[in-house]
């Protein structure tokens, strides 16, 4: 049984169309999900750089909103359901620490992002697997999984080898944010801590995209 919890961010190019109104999308794919599949939810960005609001689709009817409170800095960003109810904030650590964190109203466990120098080494190097395009996720301060670029055919399910190689050149890679601690599963398995750990990922990655090269 799979006991991981993983998001993938698919942003989809910009020589596609988008919606009018949209300067940027990412389409979520959670956990055993094939990119064949309808995603999971759909984060479509008014600016580029989300300092504006983000709208959130989770299937055909449901839209969220993710909107930047604060530009100044990494920013802050509040998570609202279609029904205008409040059920996250999002703030930075500031421009140089490569840090996020998220708060969910009553939620017993705080979730960030951080720079993985800024975490236990040796923790971290087990977690990352080499990786160092990387940020460490925390949960209380306690390293529990990662958010890191991988190749589009581990998403398939393919076979190592040459083809396979060459393709993952010609495909790129996406952002992929997993949990490693399986306690935890449970913890965030309502759509709202779903949504929220999300969109924690996609701050981030925005961000991290803006800064370096893609």
């Amino acid at each position: 049984m799979e006991t991981n919890l993983s998001f993938r961010f698919v942003k989809t190019p910009g020589s596609m169309p988008l919606p009018p109104g949209v300067a940027r999308q990412f389409k979520v794919f959670g956990t055993g999900q094939s990119l064949e599949e309808a995603p999971a939810m759909v984060f479509e960005l008014d600016k580029p750089h989300m300092r504006g609001v983000t709208s959130i689709r989770i299937g055909p009817q449901t839209a969220w909103a993710l909107e930047c409170k604060s530009r100044s800095g990494t920013g802050s960003w509040q998570l609202r359901t279609d029904a205008d109810v409040s059920i996250g904030q999002i703030g930075g650590r500031g421009p140089l620490k490569q840090g996020w964190q998220l708060e969910v109203p009553g939620s017993n466990v705080q979730f960030s992002l951080a720079n993985p120098d800024s975490v236990a080494k040796q923790t971290v190097r087990t977690m990352l697997g080499g990786d160092t395009e990387a940020l460490v996720l925390l949960a209380d301060g306690n390293p529990v999984g990662t958010l890191v670029r991988k190749h589009r055919d581990q998403a398939e399910g393919k076979k190592a080898g040459l083809l396979s190689g060459l393709k993952r050149f010609v495909t790129g890679r996406d952002w992929v944010l997993d949990i490693h601690e399986p306690d935890l599963r449970s913890k965030i398995a309502g759509q709202e801590q779903q949504v929220a750990l999300a969109a924690l990922g996609l701050v981030a990655i925005v961000s991290l995209e803006l800064s370096t090269a893609d």
